[in-house]
């Protein structure tokens, strides 16, 4: 079988109700571990539809603390401790940034001892900025959004992939994304409309180009820029590939075997 990179989309919509896109969540799945990148309002219902066992997740990384990127992490979690036995004794570890235990212990207060757990789960601050993992390296940035939010650079093994969470253009987000092979960045509003701590289809395609990435994911809509024609804008300042996020959407990136000509499949 082909060693790869698998990035699979849960939800690639707002808290703004679509009946075709849930919130913010993607599965990046390695060869030795399947990451969520958050877990907004309607992830635990979209991995029901796309079969997708929670047990099998082995890490949640949140970017912020908005409900369109965390509001499924209780329900989540609730869903684990009513099912314990299906776990097997496999560790989840959830991350997040700053503020996070005091997040957590907010969610505890609220729902009690179905969120508490001695063993399956183990909450994470972010502190250091690059952490090393079992097959794959995180960097992350703080970026221009809440006070807490911050983005995800995932490298594994040559690879990088690049989740911007919800951010403004900064210079903070184009460091991260640094000839990264696959940048997901949010696009909430057409130019026109576009407000500060967000992104348009052209800071997105400006930073792509800044950055020198490989393929642009453009993520996170609300209804106003999906009106429009988000990826010819971003062609504008970006010349490689760029595709728009659909619920349900896989892309794949191949990984070296025997140096296998390098390559990003979607």
């Amino acid at each position: 079988m082909d060693r790869q990179i698998k990035l699979h989309f849960l939800g690639s919509g707002t808290i703004m109700p679509d009946p075709r896109r849930s919130c913010s969540a993607a599965i990046l799945e390695t060869p030795q571990a399947r990451i969520l990148v958050d877990i907004g309002a309607g992830t635990l219902r979209r991995m029901a539809i796309e079969g997708i066992d929670l047990h099998s997740i082995d890490y949640i990384f949140i970017t912020h603390f908005h409900p369109d990127h965390s509001g499924d992490l209780a329900p989540f979690l609730f869903a684990l401790r009513n099912s314990r036995p299906a776990r097997a004794g496999r560790l989840l570890q959830v991350w997040g940034p700053a503020g996070f235990f005091r997040f957590v212990q907010g969610l505890e207060q609220a729902f009690g001892k179905w969120l508490q757990f001695s063993h399956e789960v183990k909450y994470h601050e972010l502190r250091r900025r690059l952490l090393d993992f079992p097959g794959f390296r995180l960097i992350w940035s703080k970026v221009q959004h809440a006070p807490e939010s911050v983005a995800y650079r995932f490298e594994i093994e040559n690879r990088a992939v690049v989740f911007s969470g919800d951010t403004g253009y900064c210079p903070e987000i184009i460091r991260l994304c640094k000839k990264a092979d696959l940048a997901v960045l949010e696009c909430s509003y057409p130019d026109e409309l576009v407000v500060q701590g967000h992104l348009s289809p052209s800071l997105a395609g400006k930073i792509a180009a800044e950055a020198g990435i490989k393929k642009l994911l453009l993520n996170h809509f609300y209804p106003d820029v999906l009106k429009t024609t988000p990826v010819e804008i971003a062609q504008k300042y970006f010349g490689g590939e760029i595709r728009i996020a659909n619920d349900g959407d896989t892309f794949t990136i191949p990984l070296e075997q025997e140096q296998a000509d390098k390559g990003v499949d979607g």
